[in-house]
């Protein structure tokens, strides 16, 4: 379930947001909680806790360079975090395009724009719903599962190898496994973690990628692995 922050200098229009939010969210079957944050909340660096489990913020300040500063700290913190700009003038949303709000509503529109955020949130959230959240120099990343190759532990780094990148991340690589296993991810090996998903063929000293890379695979671990592979082959089509 989502959690919705409200960030809103005006207890009259906070009011307003919170009753259309919970009214939206019964007409559309959308569940949902909402957080009110104070207007220190983004600049914080104690609130890094609560700004993890916040999915959307709803930004609503009169002034708009009051309120493109919030966002910035906002982004700072968390990138992919999701805000909803309230544009109370034209001018506003004009200057509003040049960033990257999730979405712009008008003030005097809120209750049918903001309806149109949400049916936007609830697709980006179906699509999340296969992306996995690491960690790198602080910052958190939603990474889809398809999208890892495997994952690799070497002198005490741990890299993801994507198809079209390779990002170190904070995370060990037991955190990686239990995260990952149910995505269809496989220990063949003390380093690697591999996403079988990407396995082309598996031998019994190695596991050939799809983008051409062969893997050593442990003799302890291969009939596991075996077994593991040939169990996600038969219900691949359904996944």
């Amino acid at each position: 379930m989502p959690t919705i922050g409200v960030i809103c200098d005006r207890d009259d229009e906070k009011g307003e947001i919170i009753h259309t939010l919970e009214m939206l969210a019964a007409r559309n079957g959308f569940n949902c909680s909402v957080c009110i944050l104070d207007r220190e909340a983004a600049a914080d660096e104690k609130r890094d806790i609560l700004w993890n489990d916040i999915t959307c913020v709803i930004l609503d300040r009169e002034d708009r360079d009051s309120a493109f500063r919030c966002a910035e700290m906002l982004w700072n913190r968390a990138q992919t975090l999701l805000i909803i700009y309230v544009a109370h003038k034209v001018e506003d949303i004009v200057a509003a395009l040049g960033m990257p709000f999730f979405h712009i509503v008008r003030r005097f529109g809120l209750e049918q724009d903001l309806e149109a955020a949400f049916r936007k949130l609830d697709k980006v959230r179906m699509s999340a719903a296969d992306k996995v959240k690491f960690t790198q120099n602080g910052q958190t990343l939603l990474i889809s599962s398809r999208e890892i190759l495997y994952v690799e532990s070497e002198h005490h780094e741990i890299r993801l190898h994507l198809t079209t990148e390779v990002l170190t991340i904070r995370e060990n690589l037991s955190q990686c496994e239990e995260r990952l296993k149910s995505r269809g991810f496989v220990r063949i090996y003390r380093s690697f973690l591999v996403n079988m998903y990407h396995i082309r063929c598996l031998e019994k000293e190695s596991a050939l990628l799809d983008n051409g890379e062969r893997l050593y695979v442990s003799r302890r671990r291969y009939p596991e692995v075996k077994l593991l592979f040939e169990n996600y082959i038969r219900r691949l089509d359904f996944i």
